[in-house]
């Protein structure tokens, strides 16, 4: 809960994270709520230092996206050498930084709960159901200053946390909305910069990727079906998948349809209406790991031969990982000040033609921010220039941040280097990208890497037949 006295600084003690206990520090960095103000509610941001394995002054911020995802449920699994084979080898001389930024996760979270397990007709209807969205809104004015969550002054208060912890400079690792936290951290903060990893990264101005959802998810749809022609199993089992998907689509596009899903509370079967914004963008979520996105074509084949229950279990999953992955006001104040505003009709119009998604998703964010009622960043939509070096990592199947972001992102990044993976998707992690991040970071630039070594080294698992380990 926000405090209107209370020590502003860092107050951490010993602690312990993961099956291995590796040795952390856990605590709080407390900060002024608004940063420009200096004075009333302070709000606390949580951290957690996992130490490095030989005695460091050298740090490495993880950001995983968002916005509104947390970062410190993360601090097992990279403790036990299982966050990734790049902090496992990085650990020996880098601490972990871990910080849930203002409005996320435990630093005083701006907690919607739109998506309520007991009402699936109600999150199957709207992505941002509005009565429940201006009742959460209500709630939390009484006990936040909504426009002071933002990108710039969650970067400010990680800089007092690095200070506060003595390090010279860290290192940056973020994915997707990281990506751009981390690139407004390097314009803010550049001298404070060793290194930054990007990875999914964001285009130059960010509201490019928010009004660029449609073709992002359509370019990857459209990779999907092409895979699926190529493969001799998923073409013989789904030989008219293209065909009916499109056919699917335009069920939805004239009206919402009945769809099965299974209630997780009472654990009966029940049948709702599925909007087209709701399938659209839940379809596109499917798309980021391509763990998910295997099992696209057989649960578009159910739904066009009138089988709906997969489709409904699929967005129930997706629904469901996400309003408890993600702190929705936190999302909407940082995404209603910093993109939204900036999109043009002329824009939204162009970057939905010829797509799946059309203009739902924007549609949809444009009016939950007329709820959410925060004034634009004006400096939020400007790209940012900086010669500090940066890898950045791009998957060619990625529906929210396809490859060309990045492209373009190097005209802006003197010092950057670009690691492209095919057959990739939102999550690029491989092996051979790990090896190339921990070779990046040690030196502290990417020339002389061989950025072309990992681009095939992506293989996709086999396309799924049934719902067996969906969402394992």
């Amino acid at each position: 809960m926000a405090l209107l006295a209370a020590a502003i600084g860092l107050h951490v003690t010993p602690c312990t994270q993961g099956r291995s206990k590796a040795p952390a520090e856990c605590g709080v960095l407390r900060v002024y709520e608004n940063r420009a103000a200096r004075s009333g509610r302070t709000i606390g941001i949580h951290v957690i230092i996992l130490r490095a394995k030989h005695p460091s002054s050298r740090g490495i911020y993880i950001n995983p996206g968002g916005p509104g995802a947390p970062t410190l449920p993360a601090a097992p699994a990279i403790a036990d050498g299982e966050g990734g084979k790049d902090l496992a080898q990085l650990r020996d001389s880098f601490n972990i930084i871990l910080m849930d930024n203002r409005g996320m996760g435990e630093s005083h979270p701006l907690t919607c709960n739109l998506a309520p397990p007991a009402e699936p007709n109600q999150y199957f209807a709207q992505l941002w159901p509005s009565a429940a969205l201006s009742a959460c809104r209500a709630r939390l004015a009484t006990d936040s200053e909504l426009s002071a969550y933002t990108t710039a002054n969650a970067a400010d208060d990680l800089d007092d946390l690095r200070a506060a912890l003595g390090y010279p400079k860290i290192v940056l690792d973020a994915g997707s909305y990281g990506t751009y936290f981390s690139l407004v951290y390097m314009q803010r903060h550049p001298t404070h910069v060793e290194s930054a990893v990007l990875q999914g990264v964001v285009p130059p101005r960010i509201s490019d990727a928010f009004v660029g959802f449609a073709g992002a998810a359509q370019s990857a749809m459209d990779k999907l079906m092409t895979e699926c022609e190529d493969d001799a199993a998923c073409n013989a089992r789904y030989p008219q998948f293209r065909q009916h998907f499109a056919a699917l689509v335009r069920r939805l596009d004239r009206r919402p349809i009945s769809v099965r899903v299974r209630n997780s509370v009472t654990n009966h079967v029940q049948t709702v209406l599925l909007s087209k914004e709701v399938f659209a963008d839940n379809l596109r979520h499917l798309l980021y790991d391509i763990s998910g996105a295997v099992y696209v074509p057989y649960i578009v084949e159910r739904a066009y031969r009138g089988d709906t229950l997969p489709l409904g279990t699929a967005i129930d999953d997706v629904t469901q990982a996400f309003a408890q992955g993600l702190n929705t006001g936190a999302l909407l104040s940082y995404s209603c000040a910093e993109y939204v505003p900036f999109v043009t009709a002329a824009e939204v119009r162009a970057t939905s033609a010829n797509t799946f998604m059309g203009d739902t998703r924007v549609r949809a964010q444009q009016q939950a921010c007329a709820i959410w009622n925060v004034p634009p960043d004006p400096d939020a939509d400007k790209p940012i220039r900086t010669s500090l070096p940066v890898l950045m990592v791009s998957g060619t199947n990625d529906p929210a941040t396809p490859p060309q972001y990045s492209a373009e992102q190097l005209r802006y990044l003197s010092n950057a280097h670009r690691v492209l993976i095919r057959g990739a998707s939102h999550d690029t992690e491989t092996a051979c990208a790990d090896d190339l991040i921990v070779q990046f970071v040690r030196r502290g630039s990417a020339v002389g890497l061989d950025t072309n070594s990992c681009s095939s080294a992506f293989t996709r698992p086999a396309f799924a037949t049934s719902m067996a380990g969906f969402g394992n």
